[in-house]
């Protein structure tokens, strides 16, 4: 499952929370019917990944952004240590960069529009 718009992320949260009350409720989540066990999963997993891609916790990048950068990598078949020097940051900076550990500053962003093509505007906007 993948939420597509705010309004099914709202919609998936409410779900999410009505399943929660629902176990609460029954004293634990392991006396919910299987069917609603595993819906909570689904729902808990996509909610995951749109708070990630739309909104990360301070300091952490958006997926978006590291989808964008790994894809670039991918396309030109630009390997860790040549984005690196493109960037001109360490191999352990862009690692911590792709796997959300370290935030972006304003020169890595004017490096990712000129050296990657990824505009400012896209990075500005998911951050």
């Amino acid at each position: 499952m993948k939420i597509k718009t705010d309004k099914e992320f709202r919609t998936y949260q409410a779900e999410m929370e009505a399943i929660t009350v629902k176990g609460t409720d029954l004293g634990d989540m392991e006396l919910l019917s299987e069917e609603e066990k595993e819906r909570y999963i689904v729902l808990s997993q996509a909610i995951s990944e749109w708070e990630a891609a739309y909104h990360p916790l301070p300091g952490r990048v958006s997926t978006l952004i590291t989808d964008a950068i790994r894809k670039k990598m991918e396309t030109e078949n630009i390997k860790q240590k040549e984005t690196a020097r493109r960037l001109g940051i360490s191999e352990s900076r862009v690692s911590d960069i792709l796997n959300g550990r370290r935030p972006l500053n304003l020169n890595i962003v004017k490096r990712l529009r000129d050296n990657f093509g990824i505009p400012a505007d896209f990075i500005l906007d998911n951050i």
